[in-house]
């Protein structure tokens, strides 16, 4: 890279940028057409010039992804550097920059997982969550790194973010990165117990239900042979306390889940994981079955007592009057007759049916009546309030 360009890059001076531009308008494209390259962006994410950097997004998003001799993004060289709010404005830009493989396949994800900084595991996995699912070319996952790098917490945080995730084929994801083995078929139960972190070997043996316990690595040893191979200490669930500049999210993301949580998860991975056409399909057969039962509730069996003696049955069925219990038995053509001939009066409106029934009826018409609109209420809601009025609209 030219020196004067590289000195412009490194002050952040836009005006003279474009001066070198106006020189050579293919300056930009020489420097992505190289492979491996210090780029101006590479500098100024060196440097934490953040307009100069967003100025070079602009005009050549492609050079985000370059990596330098070194095996370093823009994004990888601004984390390394400290730069949090220019790791952002990249993320924002592009987020997919957070999953750019640099060296020995580490992403900006996995870099912040090795450090530990739950701050920027929480906007990477906000904004890009699948994310979460690369790994290195010793085939390490972001809880391996964590756990490799003594960061209890950042690894307590990845669990929590795994067993909350709403989105469809959430379950799976949760066991297939849990589950997940690296070159020495190492999950990360193996990690933790190899490491003594018996703090982390708690919240995985609590929290997974799909836990491989029995997995093998490539030393023919499961977790617990590990435990009890470098001295089974005791599981202690005492843990740091969190930094204070932690954000009120990440502590309930980091918070274990109750069963009701688990099961409410479970719930909207599964709507999540519908197709559209399924949820329009659904929505469709649960307003008919409302509007049945609706109906069926302002015409119960049996029908209503008129105000001229007389009776508006929906149904001359005797199966009740034939009964030989006396509490769901409505004595349909005895009262029917009384009724008629004056020697017993009902309000107009009463139902005909015996009151026990006429309860047991009313009960399971609520049921039936509830469940459907809980369930429409269910496919419509959405994390966006104006769309979910849109649809209820619609």
């Amino acid at each position: 890279m030219d020196p004067s360009l590289r000195e412009i890059a490194g002050t952040g001076n836009i005006d003279a940028l474009y001066s070198l531009i106006g020189e050579d308008p293919y300056m930009l494209e020489h420097i992505d057409q190289i492979p491996f390259i210090d780029t101006p962006l590479h500098v100024a994410a060196n440097k934490g010039q953040i307009k100069f950097a967003m100025e070079i997004m602009n005009l050549k998003p492609s050079l985000g992804r370059k990596l330098n001799q070194d095996g370093f993004s823009p994004m990888h060289l601004a984390f390394k550097m400290g730069h949090t709010k220019l790791v952002l404005r990249l993320l924002q830009t592009d987020k997919d920059l957070v999953r750019v493989k640099g060296r020995e396949g580490m992403t900006p994800f996995h870099c912040a997982a090795a450090a530990g900084n739950s701050n920027l595991l929480f906007q990477f996995l906000e904004t890009c969550p699948e994310c979460v699912e690369d790994v290195t070319v010793r085939n390490e996952t972001a809880l391996h790194l964590a756990l490799k790098n003594d960061h209890t917490d950042a690894f307590n945080f990845l669990l929590g973010w795994l067993r909350k995730n709403r989105r469809g084929g959430g379950k799976d994801l949760e066991r297939k990165v849990v589950n997940w083995r690296d070159d020495d078929d190492n999950t990360a139960l193996h990690i933790a117990a190899t490491k003594q972190q018996h703090q982390a070997v708690q919240l995985l043996l609590d929290s997974f239900y799909g836990l491989d316990v029995k997995a093998k690595n490539s030393e023919g040893l499961t977790a617990r042979e590990i435990i009890e191979k470098v001295g089974r200490q005791g599981l202690n669930m005492s843990s740091a306390e969190d930094d204070d500049k932690t954000t009120a999210k990440i502590k309930r993301i980091k918070k274990r889940t109750s069963r009701s949580e688990r099961a409410l998860v479970r719930l909207i991975r599964t709507k999540n994981g519908l197709s559209e056409n399924m949820i329009n399909a659904t929505l469709v057969v649960a307003a008919l079955v409302i509007t049945a039962i609706y109906q069926s509730s302002l015409s119960p069996p049996r029908g209503l007592w008129q105000g001229d003696n007389t009776s508006n049955p929906t149904t001359t069925s005797n199966l009740t009057t034939t009964t030989k219990f006396k509490l769901f038995n409505d004595n349909y053509a005895e009262k029917l007759s009384k009724h008629v001939l004056g020697e017993e009066t009902m309000k107009p409106g009463t139902a005909i049916m015996n009151p026990n029934l006429f309860l047991g009826f009313w009960l399971f018409n609520f049921i039936a009546f509830g469940l459907p609109v809980l369930l429409t209420v269910f496919l419509l809601y959405s994390s966006s309030p104006a769309l979910f009025s849109i649809r209820l609209l619609l």
